[in-house]
Formats: C-alpha cells, sequence, structure tokens
C-alpha cells in the first residue's frame, strides 16, 4: 500500500477510536449541550459549514470581472 493509503487507513481508526472513546468517557461540559454525545464532532461541522456559506457570500460581494483594472 501506499503512504497515503496507510495515513488513510490511520486516520481512520483514530476516528473510530474516538467515537468508541465518546460513548465510554464522560467529558465534563461548561454548560449542558456538551454533553451531548459526539457535540464537537457535530458543532466542529456546523461551523465548518457555516465557514464555507460566508467565504461564498464574501466572494459575491467582493468579486470583480477580470478587466477590473484595465478599465
Amino acid at each position: 500500500q501506499r503512504l497515503g493509503g496507510r495515513f488513510t487507513m490511520g486516520l481512520l481508526a483514530l476516528a473510530l477510536l474516538l467515537v468508541v472513546l465518546e460513548f465510554i468517557l464522560h467529558r465534563h461540559g461548561e454548560v449542558a449541550a456538551e454533553d451531548f454525545p459526539l457535540f464537537p464532532a457535530l458543532f466542529g461541522f456546523a461551523a465548518f459549514l457555516f465557514i464555507v456559506q460566508v467565504g461564498k457570500w464574501l466572494r459575491m460581494m467582493i468579486m470583480r470581472d477580470e478587466d477590473y483594472y484595465d478599465d
């Protein structure tokens, strides 16, 4: 297997281990919502989606034509 394949398998194994540990170990969150199972993963994914969407909106607002400086 290539190095990339081994690296991907290692990441998948780590992710699986963390999901299993999520249900075994208890995290002590600051607020009650943080005690919900898989909260960090869901929150991180929602933040990722938000950042990508804001980036799309910013691109539409700021983007100029290719010949903007030629005029």
